[in-house]
């Protein structure tokens, strides 16, 4: 059959199911006659001089012929394949058009069916009869448990998914297939006890995610893994939560938002690979010390929220990285300083909230005074209140400066000393200091590294360390250590340990006081001729040891030759033969604590003295002699002696 014929079989919509069946009952090689008006009927049967029949007869015999030719041209049709394909494909076609303009009964819609609301409807599972058209489908406050698998299969131009405050428990692996349009998955204020990873397939356009207040007691790695185009991450109010794994944010590159507030943290997780991460809530947890590696690269990151999170510390330069800070709110902690100059790489910074914190007033907080007068010069007293000593109580730390206290210079509790490494190991350069100040070191070549920043080889540590990684050539000379606060401007009388002070004054209009200590690092040259020296002091020593271990050994041999000699020549002089050897133990000291087991001792038979191995005696004195053979009742163990060359033998 042409294409023109199945073209004209296929119909247009369900009205022309009629015409079809007419079409497909005639035979192949007969064409539909063209239906003849009545008018036009008469006018032919008249100019071929034929009468037209009565109407009571030609109508009775219409009607019978009619339903006749009906009945046939049915059978036939039903006994065509081609028509019975044809009639369920309209079938299909009129049912999903039916579907796709349906709403479930208890669910209202609107926005022809694009709207779809089944809120508070004590709901157990996701209704049938959703419209393939629906976008936003709100199923919040119902008793749904669990998630079954294909439950929204059809509904792929879904966008906004509501399942939030439901008893939701599980979700099962695939429950969310076909939803390859959506963008918003709200699952807050349900059961979930686990991240529920494997059902966060193929949502390839999922941008924001809500699991706020869950019992969820961990966040494994990689839970977020199936899901990289996030922008929004809620995880706030996990009050369960124990345990985030260092992975667990893993290629979320793409986050912008995340919320971790009230979550019971102790500590900041890692976030480092957040690298586009810009809102950042830590609200409401128990931190208690802020790091400077928990910000690490986070050079988007525009707002930081981390009010009631009982903070008593935060770290020198723990916010150098953050150069895109917009706003910082550190209210309602437990605040009683800020590092010197804390807050001078946050060049963006229009908004910081330090109310409600325990404020220590005295000449450690005079640079974050100056800092508020720089910053919000028009409104200084936005920020912070003193609460202690009395006598500031109240005042508003915008409000000091130096005329309030008496600073004195910091004093370097623990100085430096010099050094000498060899090129290639790690070293450090110690300072302590009395104070809370900025700590910075000018290396010999010029380069200044100051507290907190890291380069390549070197870094200031948190307590002022120079740290070496790897030192080379070109570290020797004379490092120079500053350590400045904020003060007045007057002299002070040199410090101990040979410190000079002077008073400099930076771009900012803080007046500091700067001590410094000059000292060099020698460093053992590995190439050219420091290397050859090197090597001749190492050949020296290694010379020296080996001499001394070769001399000790020839005066040990001398020393057993001369030996050797005395002991032949000795031998050669006694009358006797040859020397004897003999073992003389004494009954009296050496049997006299076991005389209760006489019974059981007793001497080899004689046949077998022969065979004892013994060492020369040392008792020659003859007074010693006569006293050991004196005695009558104790009688000595005499061991015949072997001869005179297995006693050498085995003296050697």
């Amino acid at each position: 059959m042409s294409s023109r014929q199945w073209e004209g079989l296929i119909p247009s919509d369900s009205s022309a199911v009629v015409s079809t069946l007419r079409a497909a009952s005639l035979p192949q090689n007969q064409v539909p006659r063209r239906p003849v008006p009545p008018d036009e009927d008469a006018a032919h049967l008249h100019q071929e001089n034929i009468s037209p029949p009565r109407a009571v007869f030609t109508g009775r015999k219409d009607s019978v012929s009619r339903q006749t030719m009906r009945g046939r041209r049915l059978k036939g049709a039903l006994s065509n394949p081609l028509f019975v394909l044809l009639l369920a494909l309209q079938i299909l076609v009129v049912a999903g058009l039916v579907r796709a303009q349906t709403c479930p009964s208890v669910c209202s819609c609107s926005n022809q069916f694009s709207k779809v609301i089944c809120t508070r409807r004590g709901l157990r599972d996701v209704p049938d009869g959703i419209s393939t058209n629906t976008r936003y489908l709100n199923l919040q406050d119902n008793l749904i448990q669990v998630i079954k698998v294909d439950s929204f299969k059809h509904l792929r131009h879904l966008e906004i998914l509501q399942l939030s405050k439901n008893h939701i428990r599980n979700i099962e692996i695939g429950a969310f297939n076909g939803l390859a349009s959506l963008n918003t998955l709200e699952l807050f204020d349900n059961r979930l006890t686990t991240i529920p990873n494997g059902a966060f397939e193929y949502l390839s356009k999922l941008k924001e995610l809500w699991l706020r207040n869950n019992p969820i007691e961990s966040i494994p790695s990689y839970a977020f893994n199936r899901v990289p185009s996030l922008r929004r991450l809620d995880l706030g109010e996990l009050k369960r939560l124990s345990y985030i794994s260092d992975g667990a944010f893993k290629d979320l590159s793409n986050l912008r938002y995340l919320n971790l507030g009230m979550c019971n943290l102790k500590e900041i997780p890692n976030i480092i690979p957040l690298v586009r991460l810009e809102e950042l809530e830590m609200s409401g947890n128990q931190l208690a010390v802020v790091k400077p590696s928990a910000f690490t690269g986070l050079v988007n990151l525009q707002k930081l929220w981390m009010m009631h999170a009982q903070i008593q510390t935060i770290e020198r330069n723990s916010f150098d990285d953050l150069q895109s800070m917009v706003e910082l709110n550190l209210a309602h902690n437990n605040l009683t300083f800020l590092p010197h100059d804390l807050f001078t790489p946050l060049h963006r910074l229009e908004r910081v909230h330090l109310h409600h914190n325990p404020w220590n007033c005295n000449c450690d907080i005079l640079w974050l005074s100056w800092w508020l007068k720089e910053t919000v010069p028009a409104n200084t007293s936005c920020c912070a209140r003193c609460h202690a000593p009395s006598a500031f109580k109240g005042r508003y730390i915008g409000e000091l400066d130096h005329s309030y206290f008496q600073c004195d210079v910091p004093v370097i509790v623990e100085p430096p000393s010099d050094l000498n490494v060899t090129e290639g190991m790690a070293a450090e350069l110690k300072c302590r200091t009395s104070s809370l100040t900025s700590i910075s070191w000018l290396t010999p070549n010029g380069s200044l590294v100051t507290h907190g920043a890291y380069k390549v080889r070197l870094s200031v540590l948190n307590d002022g360390t120079l740290n070496f990684t790897s030192v080379s050539m070109q570290d020797t000379g004379t490092h120079v250590e500053t350590i400045e606060t904020a003060g007045d401007d007057s002299q002070t009388p040199l410090p101990p340990f040979g410190w000079t002070s002077s008073s400099t004054t930076k771009g900012t209009p803080v007046s500091t006081r700067n001590t410094e200590r000059t000292y060099t690092i020698p460093v053992l040259d590995l190439d050219g001729e420091g290397a050859l020296n090197g090597l001749d002091e190492v050949m020296k020593t290694t010379k020296i040891i080996i001499g001394c271990f070769v001399a000790i050994t020839l005066m040990a041999a001398v020393l057993l030759v001369i030996f050797y000699k005395m002991r032949k020549q000795h031998n050669q002089q006694d009358p006797d033969g040859p020397a004897s050897s003999m073992e003389v133990i004494t009954v009296e000291e050496e049997l006299a604590g076991v005389a209760a087991m006489e019974r059981h001792l007793s001497l080899p038979p004689l046949e077998h003295y022969n065979h004892y191995n013994t060492y020369k005696s040392t008792y020659h004195h003859p007074s010693m002699l006569s006293s050991i053979h004196s005695s009558a009742t104790q009688e000595p163990l005499l061991i015949q002696a072997c001869s005179k060359d297995n006693v050498q033998e085995t003296q050697i």
